[in-house]
């Protein structure tokens, strides 16, 4: 069966139409529930940019179970999404998991998130699934111990720290509410203290979430009721929640005409579009993010190529390996099983007629034989293969 991805990310379509594919609990028990009979399983990927299916079908299967989880069509996916098969959607998964496609070129975050979608997944995953999902693991480890690909830091958490030291140019007297506490929350909220950040305030929809986050830096927590007043004193505003729908609204604001920059790191976005309409504050979602960490990100440019080999080298080990299985374990199992067959008969008949301790040292010689057997066998079927290959 062939290997196909099918998705939509930030290099085909704006947050707006992103967001229309975004998986919440309810979507993703329902794409499940439409690809249980998937032959080896599905890896669903839903992070800011991106919303992927990964699995061992035709991609039509895939994008009819994402559009009937999301309300869309396939005509509408076909406007703004990409399929890929076979050799094109295993280069895409290698690219995704090394960073070699993010918005944020070689962005730290998204090999965790695959390796939590691989996670969510992966007891309904074929032995062939996990072998390429640890082929990617592999190419990713490489590609940072082997590189300068993943030197400096580039996440968007990072950047968006960047963008806000180019605008304030100190952060140590900026009022800054973070609002959400999940893994961009922590994050950003690293970053800005390391750049000098000295007044933060966190809210989250669970408040021992936010105290959680404010004892790990040393930053104020507060509850969802404060949202209003923290938003009054505060210069940055950073959302980065798993909200479905806007929570920072035109109505949260006062009409004080503070300058106020907001960045809305979340998709779906968590900042009502009229905000950018109140008089002096500044609204930058994803799409807006731009690269602030330059000498970094062309560092990990002048990377690609040997990424791009490390890619070529996992994934011919990984196709080499499928291969290998399948033209190999089959005629072994059935060598095995003539071996066994004719050891077995052969002990059976000389088990009555020895003692005890004569028949085990024969039974163990009987073991070593079948074993330097098998290794010939295994070694000829192996050359087979390898002539084979050469051929093609």
């Amino acid at each position: 069966m062939r290997f196909s991805a099918i998705g939509i990310s930030h290099w085909k379509s704006e947050v707006s139409i992103r967001e229309l594919f975004f998986i919440d609990k309810q979507r993703r028990e329902f794409l499940e529930f439409n690809t249980r009979n998937i032959p080896g399983g599905v890896i669903i990927l839903d992070t800011c940019n991106r919303t992927e299916l990964y699995a061992f079908c035709d991609p039509d299967v895939l994008v009819s179970a994402l559009c009937k989880a999301t309300n869309t069509d396939a005509d509408f996916f076909s406007k703004h999404g990409y399929s890929y098969t076979e050799e094109e959607a295993y280069q895409h998964l290698f690219k995704v998991g090394v960073g070699l496609d993010s918005q944020v070129l070689g962005d730290v975050q998204i090999i965790q998130q695959l390796k939590k979608a691989y996670k969510e997944s992966k007891k309904n995953l074929s032995g062939e699934f996990h072998q390429l999902m640890q082929a990617v693991f592999k190419a990713h480890k490489r590609v940072r111990t082997e590189t300068d690909f993943g030197r400096g830091m580039a996440s968007v958490g990072f950047v968006a720290t960047q963008l806000a030291l180019d605008h304030f140019k100190d952060l140590s007297d900026v009022n800054i509410l973070l609002l959400g506490a999940g893994k961009m929350g922590k994050v950003t909220c690293k970053n800005l203290v390391s750049n000098g950040a000295e007044h933060i305030s966190v809210i989250n929809r669970t408040i021992e979430r936010a105290q959680s986050l404010a004892s790990s830096f040393d930053i104020k927590a507060h509850t969802f009721d404060e949202l209003e007043s923290v938003v009054a004193d505060s210069d940055l505003i950073i959302t980065a929640t798993g909200a479905t729908s806007p929570i920072l609204k035109t109505e949260h604001f006062p009409e004080d005409g503070k300058a106020r920059l907001i960045f809305d790191l979340s998709v779906p976005r968590n900042v009502e579009e009229s905000v950018s309409q109140i008089e002096n504050v500044t609204l930058v979602d994803m799409d807006s993010i731009h690269l602030a960490n330059k000498e970094a990100i062309e560092n990990r440019k002048k990377s690609i190529p040997a990424v791009e080999k490390i890619i070529a080298e996992e994934l011919d080990q990984y196709e080499h390996s499928i291969e290998r299985n399948n033209y190999v374990l089959p005629r072994i199992k059935e060598i095995d099983h003539h071996l066994s067959s004719i050891t077995d008969h052969e002990l059976d008949r000389i088990k009555n007629k020895v003692d005890r301790e004569a028949f085990e040292v024969i039974e163990k010689l009987t073991g070593r034989i079948k074993k330097k057997v098998m290794a010939i066998h295994i070694n000829r079927i192996e050359n087979e293969l390898e002539e084979l290959r050469n051929e093609a």
